[in-house]
């Protein structure tokens, strides 16, 4: 049965947060935490939001019939706060039945809540196969933009490496663990066909993973002959179980599939070569199959294979005085393949903005942003794309490179790629704006994106994902960038009301006036009263014994001789 209770805050008859249970057992300044921190911004806000996640938890359950389910709202809202503080399953069950912060956050009774890790696993599934995590990092930031009134009318943009929970494999041993996963889900899924294989093929495929034509001992077979080896079993098992609906819809028959063609040729006279790289169809191998359990990542030249995320984030908030309140917040959200690049994510950010109402006046970013597509896409929008023309500026003094022959040659064919990119901006004109103090300055907080990518990684695992698949990957990324956003939101807030503290009167009303008087009144310094009386001169007299001689200062004080 469908157990859907939306949170009641306002319009009610009675004060509900007076008869909760964290009102009366807990202390005051337990209680102050958890309001101030990010526990009480996700029950008086985000819990809320979570209506449309919620119904999609519970779309397959009865209004009426059957078991009651667990709270779709909380569940919904566990599953978010499970990958911000980047929980296990079993951690994220316990913290439900056992932490009295998430059990506040949620909005959840203290006593007689317990959860398995089953039953969470299955509402994880349901979540990645239903809900748009997209819409709820959109809703979320817009929310707490909204909340906390700031500015996002100058923001950053960069991309970031992210590694899923996929081995890294070479080319025979990703080539040879393809064919044996669908050797494997063809014995367990069609037994008959298993059995009609040749012998030899079986037994070739009948090792571990990490053992196959013996790596990893001491009779490893040649690389080439492991690539000829198993290009030919590709080619044989295509071709006989191709016809076959039932394997075409296997994911491991597909992996066969886009294996042949990435990285073997076949000939007219049906024999296969492996081609000395592999080639994707648009061209290059940086799309190819990198892993059959991870069909979405890519292959990034300068980072490796993995995904990445491109991250648009709002300027620090300030004061009056000018002083940083916490960490801007995250305004754009775009997991994608590491071998997309830069210059090619920038149009899909700026239409994640564009309907969530988050759109900057102006945005700073590398050289690889800024191309004229996406100089003329933002000036489309009305924002101010800051980015460096790349390339050497007309007239400069040929740089010295110390370095080899060959290494010469490269930045020299990079630069000549470059040239039309920096022709296509518009060089002198942009190159002469860029020179310009105010430019720099405006573009010098491009570099505080870097702090951020290194901050997400510390504080909710986002580089290093224990879940692996495209979507499994989206899920994760989105909903630890949501995470990020009601941290930084605590921070705002708690910094505010320290603000305030401070700049209360001493012993003024409220509970933070009254402390911060009498911390004042307790530690403050008695002023003395009474007239001091003057210092003696003292002075030594030369002769066989040191004498000292304390001249009698007026008013006829005691005066003594030694």
């Amino acid at each position: 049965m469908k157990n859907l209770k939306p949170p009641a805050t306002t319009g009610l008859l009675f004060d509900l947060e007076a008869s909760a249970w964290w009102s009366t057992p807990l202390s005051p300044g337990a209680l102050r935490r958890l309001r101030e921190g990010w526990q009480g911004i996700f029950q008086r806000t985000i819990l809320e939001l979570l209506e449309r996640p919620a119904q999609a938890l519970g779309a397959e359950l009865d209004e009426e019939l059957g078991r009651p389910s667990k709270e779709l709202y909380a569940m919904s809202g566990l599953l978010r706060i499970a990958e911000f503080q980047d929980w296990t399953i079993d951690e994220a069950a316990e913290a439900w039945t056992l932490n009295a912060g998430v059990q506040f956050a949620l909005h959840l009774p203290r006593d007689g809540q317990y959860l398995s890790a089953r039953t969470l696993d299955h509402y994880r599934r349901l979540l990645r196969e239903k809900v748009e995590v997209q819409e709820i990092f959109t809703t979320v930031t817009a929310a707490l933009v909204e909340e906390l009134e700031l500015d996002i009318r100058k923001q950053r943009l960069d991309s970031t490496h992210v590694l899923s929970a996929m081995a890294q494999l070479g080319r025979a041993q990703l080539l040879s663990v393809a064919v044996r996963r669908f050797l494997v889900q063809l014995k367990r899924h069609d037994a008959a066909g298993y059995a009609g294989l040749a012998a030899g093929l079986r037994a070739r495929y009948e090792a571990a993973e990490s053992r196959l034509f013996g790596q990893g001992t001491k009779k490893a077979q040649a690389r080439e002959e492991v690539l000829a080896q198993v290009a030919a079993d590709l080619l044989w098992l295509v071709e006989r179980f191709g016809a076959d609906p039932a394997q075409q819809a296997r994911a491991s028959y597909q992996a066969l599939e886009r294996l042949l063609r990435e990285h073997c040729e076949v000939r007219a006279d049906k024999t296969v070569v492996v081609r000395p790289q592999s080639r994707a169809e648009q061209g290059g191998s940086a799309r190819c199959l990198q892993n059959p359990s991870d069909t979405g990542a890519g292959y990034s030249g300068h980072k490796g294979p993995g995904h990445q995320v491109q991250l648009a984030q709002a300027l620090p908030p300030r004061d009056a005085e000018g002083k940083i309140e916490g960490p801007g917040l995250v305004m754009a959200c775009v997991p994608q393949s590491a071998a997309v690049r830069d210059n090619e994510a920038l149009a899909e950010m700026l239409a994640q903005q564009q309907s969530a109402g988050l759109l900057p006046e102006q945005t700073a970013a590398d050289t690889i942003y800024g191309s004229d597509a996406n100089v003329q896409a933002c000036a489309a929008l009305g924002v101010r794309l800051l980015s460096p023309v790349g390339g050497v500026a007309p007239g400069a003094a040929p740089a010295k490179h110390h370095c080899s022959a060959a290494e010469r040659a490269l930045k020299a064919r990079l630069a000549g790629r470059r040239e039309p990119f920096r022709q296509a901006q518009g060089p002198e004109l942009v190159e002469g704006e860029q020179e310009t103090g105010e430019w720099k300055r405006a573009y010098a907080q491009r570099s505080g994106i870097e702090g951020l990518n290194r901050a997400l990684d510390v504080t909710t695992g986002c580089k290093e994902l224990r879940v692996r698949g495209p979507r499994a990957v989206e899920v994760s990324v989105s909903l630890k960038v949501t995470g990020w956003n009601i941290l930084a939101a605590a921070k705002i807030r708690g910094q505010r009301a320290r603000r305030a503290a401070r700049q209360a009167p001493a012993g003024g009303a409220g509970h933070a006036g009254r402390r911060a008087g009498a911390i004042r009144d307790r530690f403050r310094r008695p002023r003395c009263t009474h007239k001091r009386t003057p210092r003696p001169n003292l002075s030594r007299r030369p002769g066989k014994n040191l004498i000292l001689e304390i001249t009698p200062p007026p008013n006829n004080h005691f005066c003594a001789s030694i």
